[in-house]
């Protein structure tokens, strides 16, 4: 899969207008419209929900594309600075990624659960 380019996300940003992100019971309710939508085709209303629920969806993805290209560079140009001499280890990419907005607790809290289980099995 080809990621959008920063250029591609501004466009598409801009295209796009407002629109607020689906959150996931929105993305739920955005695919049964859909779904809806495709089964009564000449029903007005499904069509006008369908298409909402389709710009919230794609304000979702963009989002989402925005913020692995965030996590790509960053990681790029620490990897970079780390073969030029540079000393970065996990904790600075961590804290580069907070810097950005990037909000990894719920990962590091589902990490620490799994670590702590396999801990507990003796598997680390």
């Amino acid at each position: 899969m080809k990621l959008l380019t920063l250029d591609e996300l501004s466009e598409f940003s801009r295209t796009l207008g407002y629109a607020a992100a689906a959150d996931s019971d929105g993305v739920r309710r955005a695919l049964e419209s859909f779904r809806y939508a495709d089964r009564h085709r000449t029903d007005g209303t499904a069509t006008v929900r369908a298409l909402a629920g389709a710009q919230a969806v794609a304000k979702r993805l963009l989002d989402m594309e925005a913020e692995y290209a965030v996590v790509r560079s960053t990681v790029a140009r620490l990897v970079v600075a780390n073969n030029r001499g540079d000393d970065y280890d996990l904790g600075d990419l961590a804290s580069e990624l907070h810097r950005q907005d990037v909000d990894l607790t719920h990962d590091y809290d589902i990490a620490d659960d799994l670590a702590r289980a396999a801990e507990r099995e003796g598997l680390l």
